[in-house]
């Protein structure tokens, strides 16, 4: 698992990223959830999107009191997978962080946001974005 702490200046927001997740991470995860108020009907479904050890999958779930959210993409079946989920999470992440900042979905600036976030992430995931890497580093959660 890699995990990752982005702040964003601007909207003074706090985004904890986890990639690449197994099951061994879940009460680590689930907790970090809880701290920032996961409620009882939102933690089943974390739990159950967690520990079924889904490739290609992953959850967003925001505090806007606290301006923090946590950003968890399993295990992918490949670099375009990983994109796709990356991308995916991080769109809901800039949404939740838009609709507390009062930005406008539809703006230069939201889409500015999306794209600094991704790019935070870069250095993080980059050998996860190649599939040539992830073959050379071994990383492939195809099921057998």
């Amino acid at each position: 698992m890699i995990t990752q702490e982005i702040y964003i200046r601007k909207y003074n927001w706090r985004v904890y990223a986890y990639y690449a997740i197994s099951t061994y991470y879940i009460d680590d995860i689930l907790q970090h959830l809880w701290e920032i108020g996961l409620d009882g009907m939102s933690a089943k479904k974390a739990y159950e999107n967690l520990s079924n050890n889904a490739l290609d999958t992953g959850l967003c779930y925001s505090n806007y009191a606290q301006r923090t959210s946590i950003i968890v993409i399993a295990k992918t079946t490949s670099a375009a997978q990983f994109l796709n989920s990356l991308t995916h999470e991080a769109s809901h992440a800039c949404i939740h962080i838009a609709t507390a900042s009062y930005v406008d979905l539809r703006s230069e600036d939201y889409a500015y946001m999306v794209g600094d976030l991704c790019m935070e992430m870069y250095d993080k995931v980059k050998h996860l974005l190649c599939d040539c890497c992830r073959n050379e580093k071994k990383i492939s959660y195809e099921k057998q």
